[in-house]
């Protein structure tokens, strides 16, 4: 049965890679909105690392064709980068467009950028992270402190309501990553069983996730392992591969990538919360265009998250969540 599903995931990674191409190659002849043609959309991404921004990207992009606008696209390597993310935006400025939708790594840094933003009249739309240091057009994204809120929930749940659990996260996951850990240790008050009993950070590499929770398992015993983005869950499933603990420790993590689905189906770990960042991306875009024309947007549209078990992965409502592009 593994198996079967570990062919069926590969044969779905493969349809989003023939898809990506044909999409280059033939981008396809509908006629934009011929109101919404000519304006210019600026997208900053947190980092270009990873298939959660490129999920963002790909969402973008089909609003783009479908509103014939021209979108630029830039992104630090490092999520980590403040001052060039920062760098960045306030660079595009310069260059005049209609709108700008900003994945922020931080908020408090990105004031003077939304200031001068809001001198010259640019909306600008925040995805994935909320600003609340200057003025912004929307907020396009999850409720990271309710999601932290459900991981606990979960893992709670797992373990009959009792057992010591750790907290990995990443070392530079900005405002998100300490909404889900304040989500996290808001939650566990809720079940007297249950203590956090550690906590540690790593960088954005796998190895050193993994190196992080070798060393919290060295140390004492576990019986969960929160992990609040897509490289420390990888990191945190692999040591407990290594360990042949995974179906012993329970392991509930945040994100989505081909590498943690494989996981899943393997029980290394036993649920993800994932957000539809594709759907984040078409958003984003749709409202910004709306925006620059003058139009009213809403303050806060909420992209839910779902809990991905392997129960329930090939669902066909998380199958449009986990692959976008194929459907």
């Amino acid at each position: 049965m593994a198996k079967h599903k570990s062919m069926i995931i590969s044969w779905l990674l493969f349809l989003v890679a023939i898809s990506l191409l044909y999409s280059a190659l033939y981008p396809g002849s509908e006629e934009p909105q011929q109101e919404e043609a000519g304006k210019t959309i600026q997208l900053i991404l947190r980092t270009s690392k990873g298939d959660y921004w490129k999920n963002v990207t790909m969402g973008a992009q089909a609003a783009v064709k479908e509103f014939g606008i021209t979108l630029h696209v830039s992104a630090p390597a490092d999520e980590g980068d403040i001052d060039g993310q920062l760098q960045t935006a306030m660079q595009s400025l310069e260059t005049k467009p209609d709108a700008i939708v900003l994945g922020a790594n931080a908020d408090s840094a990105f004031e003077p950028f939304l200031l001068e933003a809001a001198k010259r009249h640019i909306p600008v739309i925040a995805i994935d992270s909320l600003l609340t240091s200057g003025e912004i057009a929307s907020y396009i994204g999850a409720d990271n402190y309710l999601a932290g809120k459900e991981a606990m929930r979960e893992m709670a749940d797992r373990l009959g309501g009792k057992g010591d659990v750790a907290i990995i996260a990443f070392s530079k996951g900005g405002i998100n990553g300490k909404l889900r850990e304040k989500g996290i240790r808001d939650a566990v008050k809720d079940y007297p069983g249950v203590r956090l009993v550690d906590g540690q950070f790593c960088s954005d590499e796998y190895g050193a996730c993994q190196a992080a929770v070798r060393g919290m398992l060295d140390k004492q015993k576990l019986d969960g392992v929160l992990s609040l983005n897509t490289e420390t869950s990888i990191g945190a499933a692999l040591e407990l591969k290594h360990r042949l603990a995974g179906e012993k420790i329970k392991l509930v993590g945040f994100d989505s990538s081909s590498e943690l689905l494989e996981l899943l189906q393997e029980n290394q770990l036993q649920a993800l919360i994932v957000q539809n960042p594709f759907s984040m991306g078409y958003l984003s875009v749709k409202h910004a265009l709306e925006a620059a024309s003058g139009s009213s947007v809403p303050d806060q549209v909420e992209i839910g998250m779902e809990l991905i078990t392997e129960e329930n992965m090939f669902w066909l409502k998380n199958q449009k969540l986990l692959f976008p592009v194929v459907q």
